[in-house]
Order: C-alpha cells, then sequence, then structure tokens
C-alpha cells in the first residue's frame, strides 16, 4: 500500500474513536512511557520533546508522566515555517503549536507522534514533513507514541524518513534496537 492510502486508511480508524476512548488509551501510553523512561535513567534531568495531540491523536497525559519521572517537556512551536521547540510556562497550551508564554529549548530526546509505525521503527506522518526535517542528521532519541492499531506490518519510507528508537503504545512497549517487546 502506497503512504497516501495507508495514510487515509489510519486516519479514518483513528477519526473513530470517541473521546473517552481516547481519553483511555492515552492513560494506558502514559503507563507503558512511565516504565520506559523509569527504565532509562539518563533522560530524567533532561528536556525533552513531547507534543500538542491534535482531535483523534493519542497522546500522554503530561500531567502523570511529569509527576512519575523528573523530566522538562518542551513543546513544538513554529517559527518562519519551521518546527523549533520551547519549555512552557506552565502546563502547555495550543494546538499542534505552542502558545506563548514560553522559553526556547534545545530538546535532547523526543516523544514523536505519527499516524502508523511499524516494528522496524519506521514512522508515517501527517505528510508535512516537520519531524524528519528537524531530526534529520541528529542522532537523538526517538520514541514514537502510537495506539496499537497504528502499528502496522510494513510502513512504506522515503530516504529522508526518521526513524524511532522505541515504539509506545498503550499495551507494550518496543525497542526497535533489540526487536523486543518489554
Amino acid at each position: 500500500m502506497d503512504k497516501e492510502s495507508l495514510r487515509n486508511d489510519l486516519l479514518s480508524r483513528l477519526s473513530s474513536l470517541s473521546n473517552d476512548t481516547i481519553l483511555s488509551l492515552s492513560f494506558s501510553l502514559t503507563n507503558q512511557l512511565i516504565k520506559l523512561i523509569s527504565s532509562l535513567p539518563e533522560l530524567h534531568g533532561q528536556v525533552g520533546a513531547g507534543y500538542l495531540p491534535l482531535k483523534d491523536e493519542v497522546a500522554p497525559v503530561y500531567q502523570e508522566l511529569l509527576r512519575a519521572v523528573p523530566l522538562s517537556l518542551a513543546f513544538p512551536i513554529l517559527f518562519e515555517g519551521e518546527m523549533l521547540f520551547g519549555i512552557p510556562n506552565g502546563m502547555p497550551k495550543g494546538a499542534t503549536w505552542l502558545e506563548p508564554p514560553y522559553h526556547p529549548a534545545e530538546p535532547e530526546w523526543f516523544l514523536v507522534p505519527g499516524v502508523g509505525f511499524d516494528l522496524s521503527g519506521a514512522r508515517l506522518g501527517r505528510g508535512k514533513g516537520y519531524y524528519d526535517r528537524y531530526l534529520e542528521g541528529k542522532n537523538f532519541l526517538k520514541i514514537g507514541l502510537a495506539w496499537s492499531e497504528q502499528i502496522v506490518e510494513k510502513i512504506p519510507v522515503e530516504q529522508h524518513d526518521c526513524y524511532m528508537d522505541f515504539i509506545i503504545t498503550e499495551e507494550f512497549c518496543w525497542d526497535v534496537n533489540q526487536q523486543e517487546r518489554f
């Protein structure tokens, strides 16, 4: 299946989720994410990158995550057509892009949304390329976040597409390099 057909199929699945289901999946995903980050103490105290979920996107419950693990999180800002990151003063506000007030930040690792993922770490985004451009040529830890139904057998990739190091769903943590669930 080509990228656009796969994207449309997965977006259709996502749009069928109720708000209650998304909230439930988000809490379960947050628990899996806490498990992963707790197993990687080198991330504690570093600045990570979160994201502001779209209406039909599964995302961590940031209050729960920050209560459980000592982290600072930056969120995407749009500056002159490019994605950068800022740490909000308080809880993040905005739809896709962080609203002021915030201060610019350079995250050291990333929580990455996606429309779909495969277990080799390939990611299908929404087609605008913000994450691929930002992460290109950089060696950051990348953690893809998804609902388990967004995991597919094979994501069609292009040379510019970035790969994830871990994939977290509401059901499991997947180590892409070790090719194992934990």
